[in-house]
């Protein structure tokens, strides 16, 4: 499951003015064990066909189980929201007890582990009926979701999706639905013949029936958990990729992105070889399908044999040229192997499934576009950790959460995938992978718990590994290291403390790397901290010109390093790690926000030739980084300033820095820039494009109405912010149609990140126009899928309540939303 918002935001670690001493109380929920297990399943057989007009499932299930230890009389199947028509076994009724949750079954008699019992169930699915849910990750969770149904939305195919993690799927089918259980299952499916359909396993056959519908016929051989079931209906081109002939590797897609599907999901093939050699374990299933859909209640789901992907992941070429999706789509294959071929027993250690999916993506990164993409990958998921502990700390495997939903976090994935770096780096590569290895074929087809994973890799290593595994998968919080240093006499001291909180967190022990660099020699020392207090001494021909701490940025922790801006500079010509220079150049520019100096950075000399040069930087982010400290610079050196940025629009490779370069001279007033930013109009990029539309409607050209008409019908996100900006600064009453079209359309983070240049659209326009808008975005604030959406649309209304008819929808809205996150926040508006 990759659950993280598809846009990318940079966070940055301060390694001096950062003070990181934060308290947080970890979650003291109940304990939750993992399911018992009174039976296990062996297959499940589904007959189903859906009811567009009624968004019902009608089904028969066919179970087959056994008890697992204790002989059994009865069965408890989850099975929510559902019509319970009949169940039998064997031709004969059976009695049985519902709660619109959990099916009770009584057998008819008692069985024991040695006998199997296969029992029918006709039932009628109602998702629609059961009481919304949802977290942060996973929206909502109601299991089977009908889009389009009547076929009435335009520009919105008609489709049907499921999406089980983490219990969902028992709103579409019977089923125990817990990660300990395993099934191989069948699937006739029928559905109108224009439609094509996706599940697990292959295609069996299918079957045109005399009534104009379809029976698709689908078989999963090899037992995954039930959560990991699926269907997809919709009108879908399926893309077989050429370039892999071992199984079937294919791509269902809307048809207007059939012809770009090799270039989205075309690395796929290169993925599977480069993780079954790396791993050294076969892909053990069929077939890997991926298909993407809409209004996906996540970002993406390892469904076995059938991932299915938010539409975020359809793209033409104009946008590939930005980014790709690799990091998604390594994610969701690497749970092939963890996650869907050995899954985690229990949703307490989740990170066994998301951790190593978290990982992939650095793995990808460092395989196919090289190590510094890879450590950008790591930086940034680092710092989606420490972002999100600044409000939570939670040992990684927690049996104490308060919602099954809160596992699904930056702890599960971003500082899981950082944790099994540093394992990587504590027992060495060869280790780590033998360890894995064994690891998968060990528990393959199997469930596993953080006790499993631990002693494969002592029996690999001879070594007791509980002290790494106690302090990093089972407590909260990170270290935080405080650390000076001094030299004298031809010695260097080295004083570190770690100052975290220890009341709920611990004293870490660290094995970490000190690189020292002085102009004549580089010595690389390793030391222990595993004390709250110590000085470490070493002798030194000269005076250190660089003590960098955790060179390699392994450490899963914050590292407070006192060093002059002298040092600093230094640090970043003489290091060869992203995350080093990325984070020199954020404290060499940091302004707190309290500061009343008005301090630029930029303005001091050594600065400014330092983020001069950092725009020339080998690696793009780096360049990007430099360019944003330079929007809108007027000072000294200015002509210099000037000629790097223009050589960036000109000449830089990755499309996000000719864009900033571009929005950074936007205010320089030079006729010269125009003429690149007119060039740039016809950039591959559409994110290049965007800014060049921007920064010369900067400039009020004589001809700004004709640029912006020019570009007025494209649907892309970055384009259309850009004229509607332009549009909204207008605010002509005959632009209200254009807003109206264009935001119908959108969805999801593209609508999220616009409804606010529409609200200053509405804040300039008449009364009138703003008693337009309200149907819109009484849909937006009532509908939408995505509750972040729902609250954008709130907050549109809430710049025009001076209109009686805005106050009165806002209360409706407060009164009907059943998102607790968002009753919370609508508390601000309850005196409206």
């Amino acid at each position: 499951m990759k659950s993280l918002q598809t846009a990318i935001f940079f966070f940055f670690t301060l390694c001096v003015f950062a003070q990181e001493n934060i308290v947080v109380v970890p979650a003291q929920g109940p304990y939750n064990a993992s399911r018992s297990i009174e039976h296990d399943l062996i297959h499940t057989k589904l007959e189903i066909s859906p009811d567009w007009k009624k968004q019902y499932l009608y089904g028969k299930a066919t179970l087959t189980f056994k008890p697992h230890f204790y002989s059994q009389n009865s069965i408890s199947l989850d099975a929510k929201s559902f019509d319970i028509q009949e169940v039998t076994s064997k031709g004969n009724s059976l009695k049985y007890d519902y709660d619109k949750n959990t099916l009770k079954i009584y057998l008819g008699q008692t069985y024991t582990r040695k006998d199997t019992v296969t029992i029918q169930i006709q039932y009628t699915a109602k998702p629609n009926e059961r009481i919304a849910g949802g977290s942060d990750a996973i929206t909502a969770d109601k299991g089977l979701y009908f889009i389009n149904p009547l076929g009435n939305e335009t520009d919105k195919p008609q489709q049907i999706w499921t999406q089980g993690e983490t219990e969902a799927n028992s709103c579409w089918f019977p089923t125990i639905d817990s990660p300990n259980q395993k099934m191989t299952q069948e699937i006739f499916l029928t559905v109108d013949s224009k439609f094509t359909t996706l599940s697990n396993g292959k295609l069996i056959a299918s079957k045109q029936n005399s009534d104009g519908t379809r029976t698709d016929y689908w078989k999963q051989t090899k037992p995954a958990a039930p959560y990991l079931s699926m269907i997809a209906v919709g009108d879908f081109k399926k893309v077989v990729d050429p370039n892999f002939k071992d199984f079937e590797v294919s791509y269902y897609i809307e048809p207007k992105f059939e012809k770009y599907a090799l270039n989205i999901y075309g690395r796929t093939p290169e993925m599977i070889r480069y993780f079954e050699k790396l791993l050294g374990v076969k892909y053990q299933w069929e077939k890997y399908a991926q298909i993407a859909v809409r209004d996906y209640v996540s970002g993406a789901m390892e469904n076995t044999t059938a991932t299915v992907h938010g539409d975020f992941i359809q793209k033409d070429n104009h946008q590939l040229v930005d980014d790709n999706d690799d990091g998604v789509i390594a994610h969701e294959l690497f749970h092939h192997w963890f996650g869907d071929l050995v899954t985690c027993e229990s949703w307490a250690n989740l990170p066994l499934n998301e951790a190593f999916a978290n990982y992939s993506e650095y793995l990808w990164a460092n395989h196919k576009y090289g190590k510094d993409e890879a450590d950008l990958v790591s930086h940034i998921a680092l710092n989606q950790y420490f972002d999100e502990a600044k409000e939570k700390q939670e040992p990684l495997i927690r049996f104490r959460y308060l919602d099954k939903e809160d596992m699904f976090d930056s702890h599960s994935y971003a500082k899981g995938g950082r944790i099994l770096h540093l394992l990587r780096s504590t027992v060495g590569d060869e280790a780590f992978f033998e360890a894995l290895r064994q690891y998968l074929n060990q528990y393959a087809f199997k469930t596993a718990e953080i006790e499993d994973l631990r002693l494969v890799f002592e029996r690999v290593t001879g070594q007791d590994l509980n002290w790494f595994f106690e302090q990093w998968f089972k407590k909260p919080g990170h270290p935080v290291l405080e650390v000076s240093h001094d030299f004298a006499n031809g010695k260097l001291k080295l004083n570190v403390q770690q100052i975290q909180d220890t009341l709920y967190s611990t004293i870490y022990r660290l094995p970490i790397k000190v690189l020292v660099k002085s102009d004549n020699e580089q010595v690389l020392h390793e030391i222990l901290v595993d004390k709250k207090q110590q000085t470490f001494e070493f002798l030194s021909k000269s005076a250190p010109k660089m003590v960098l701490l955790d060179p390699d940025n392994t450490l899963v922790g914050k590292i407070e390093h006192q060093k002059s801006q002298d040092e600093l500079i230094y640090q970043f010509y003489n290091t060869e790690h992203i995350a080093t220079k990325l984070n020199v150049l954020e404290t060499l520019t940091y302004i707190p926000e309290d500061d009343t100096t008005f301090y630029y950075p930029p303005a001091e000399k050594k600065i400014r030739k330092l983020l001069i040069d950092a725009t020339k930087d080998k690696f793009w982010r780096v360049r990007q980084f430099a360019i944003q400290k330079f929007f809108d610079y007027d000072g000294e050196d200015f002509l210099e300033v000037e000629r790097a940025l223009q050589y960036r629009v000109i000449h830089d490779e990755r499309s996000y820095v000719r864009a900033d370069a571009i929005l950074a001279m936007k205010g320089f007033q030079n006729s010269q820039n125009d003429k690149l930013f007119r060039n740039a109009l016809n950039d591959s990029s559409y994110t290049v494009q965007a800014a060049a539309i921007e920064a010369l409607l900067a400039s009020k050209p004589s001809d700004a109405v004709e640029l912006v008409l020019k570009f007025d019908t494209s649907t892309n996100p970055s384009i259309f912010a850009a004229v509607a900006n332009y549009f909204a600064e207008e605010a002509s009453p005959l632009r209200f149609e254009w807003f109206q079209n264009h935001l119908s359309k959108m969805k999801g983070n593209d609508l999220y990140q616009v409804l606010g240049i529409f609200g200053t659209y509405l804040v300039k326009s008449t009364p009138e126009i703003q008693l337009k808008s309200l149907p819109l975005l009484s849909q937006i604030a009532q509908n939408d899928t995505q509750w972040y959406v729902r609250f954008a649309g709130m907050q549109t209304l809430s710049l025009i309540t001076e209109l009686k008819e805005v106050r009165i929808l806002m209360k409706e809205i407060i009164t009907h939303e059943k998102d607790e996150r968002l009753k919370k926040i609508y508390m601000q508006f309850r005196d409206i």
